[in-house]
């Protein structure tokens, strides 16, 4: 089974869903985490693990393609999570070396604020504090140090520390001591689980193989986290203040560094498809938060299908059947139907997950396949289940019937990314390439497609996915990207300027 890149260390990638899908998935990792996780990897200074050659650029390109392992070297700013996130954060994750950094932390920000009264002191670092906390990437009870932010600005753009509680314990606050902000255990991956590296390398091995598209697409990233310099200023008053206060030695600050696993070769069967979307959704000019919410809805679509057809095999069906669900439209035909791909498309991972027992079982020591075999599936199709309810991709949320569908939030990427700013195509068309980038099946003549490939049922009156068309027509018209030019003719258009300087 190829990998990429080609060398790396096994000993460190040793489970079956690992060696299948990449290193590593986990059912944890929130969908805004996948996202913080890869622009974590992007903005980090990088170097090749065997070469020890450095690279500053997001995506490095070598002429030969990558073929080491990379390792990254994203900044910490614990101090910076100590006080956006200690004052809310679980009790249990508060140890008492923390608690008094933290009293230290306000007291010093409070006398560095100028003007005003100690009141009126306080009240500003409380309002920076309530204004950051408020752009929480997670809601959920979590210690402090498990908490992130959404990307507002490269500054909160930070790696997981977690607080180990025999650590933290044995540590006494003082001025310059570092192991108050180094001791940490940064490569637990509990919430960060990887699933962002997985998608950074995917990225990384499709500018290799199309490297015109690496430089319009790191400086559209770097625009969409640097639109708030203001919030810079504030994380870099707050963290600059802090380390002020320490004075710890030089000597004694350690470089964080975290090294960058695999993903599987075919997961590049995507490589063109995924830079397009990226390089025409980059370029539509949103709002910076709004770009960033349909970002992490997009990332995990494109994730779902590289899993896909990285399981799939020349004789499956590589089409997902879409029951478009909208009021009014429904189809007891087309839900059945798309329940009946879902299942195959569930399926099919799970030959996936037996054909790989097989050929890996020697080189892995694999010798307990049903654990072997359970594990994976948590990480893979149960998985997929998970993230594809998170982006409404699969429904129902909960309960029996589940199939393919296409929330509002996944229709405005798909056409953001598929349908470059300003322009316009038909219906029919935009059906067309939807079906060609994720293998979407809405209308019967794409389904009539997979019928003379052999790798659907026969149906004979397709009459219900007609019904199934114009409800995604009607859905489109709702999230404003559809016009009726006429009863035969309707325009699907992505109605965002250009981010291009013209």
């Amino acid at each position: 089974m190829e990998m990429f890149p080609v060398n790396y260390d096994k000993k460190k990638v040793t489970s079956l869903q690992s060696r299948l899908f990449g290193h590593r998935l986990k059912p944890r990792q929130s969908k805004y985490e996948y996202l913080i996780e890869f622009l974590q990897v992007a903005i980090s200074p990088k170097k090749n693990s065997r070469t020890e050659k450095s690279y500053k650029e997001m995506f490095p390109i070598e002429r030969e393609g990558i073929k080491d392992a990379l390792v990254y070297f994203p900044q910490s700013r614990i101090a910076l999570k100590r006080f956006i996130f200690m004052p809310k954060s679980k009790i249990d994750g508060k140890a008492e070396v923390d608690k008094i950094a933290y009293e230290e932390c306000i007291r010093i920000m409070e006398k560095s604020v100028q003007g005003g009264n100690p009141i009126t002191r306080k009240t500003s670092i409380s309002i920076v504090q309530n204004l950051l906390d408020g752009f929480s990437a997670v809601n959920q009870n979590r210690s402090w140090f498990d908490q992130n932010l959404l990307p507002i600005c490269p500054e909160v753009i930070l790696p997981e520390g977690m607080g180990v509680k025999s650590w933290r314990k044995k540590l006494d606050f003082q001025t310059g001591e570092a192991d108050i902000d180094q001791k940490f255990d940064f490569h637990k991956y509990t919430y960060m689980c990887r699933g962002g590296e997985i998608y950074y390398l995917h990225l990384l091995s499709a500018v290799n193989q199309f490297p015109e598209y690496a430089g319009r697409i790191e400086t559209r990233l770097k625009s969409m986290i640097g639109s708030f310099p203001q919030f810079s200023y504030l994380c870099n008053f707050v963290q600059n203040t802090w380390d002020d206060y320490m004075l710890v030695p030089l000597e004694d600050k350690k470089t964080l560094s975290k090294e960058l696993t695999v993903i599987p070769a075919s997961y590049e069967k995507r490589n063109e498809y995924t830079l397009s979307e990226l390089n025409n959704f980059l370029n539509s000019k949103s709002h910076p938060f709004e770009k960033m919410e349909i970002l992490a809805n997009g990332i995990i679509l494109q994730m779902l299908r590289m899993m896909y057809l990285a399981a799939s095999t020349d004789s499956e069906s590589n089409c997902w059947v879409v029951d478009v669900n909208c009021k009014g439209y429904e189809s007891a035909e087309t839900k059945k139907l798309a329940i009946s791909a879902f299942n195959h498309n569930e399926e099919v991972i799970c030959k996936y997950l037996y054909r790989g027992l097989e050929e890996l079982r020697v080189e892995l020591g694999i010798t307990d396949d049903q654990k072997a075999i359970k594990d994976a599936a948590d990480d893979s199709y149960r998985l997929f289940r998970k993230l594809g309810k998170n982006i409404g991709i699969v429904i129902p949320a909960k309960g029996p019937g589940m199939r393919f569908s296409l929330s509002e939030d996944v229709i405005k990427f798909l056409v953001l990314s598929i349908i470059p700013p300003q322009k316009m195509i038909t219906l029919d068309e935009f059906i067309g390439l939807l079906y060609a980038h994720y293998g979407i099946v809405i209308g019967p003549d794409q389904y009539r497609q997979e019928m003379e490939k052999g790798s659907v049922k026969n149906i004979g009156n397709l009459s219900f996915l007609e019904e199934n068309k114009l409800a995604f027509s009607q859905k489109l018209k709702e999230c404003g990207f559809l016009r009726d030019l006429s009863d035969a003719t309707a325009i699907v258009e992505n109605p965002y300027e250009s981010e291009d300087v013209i």
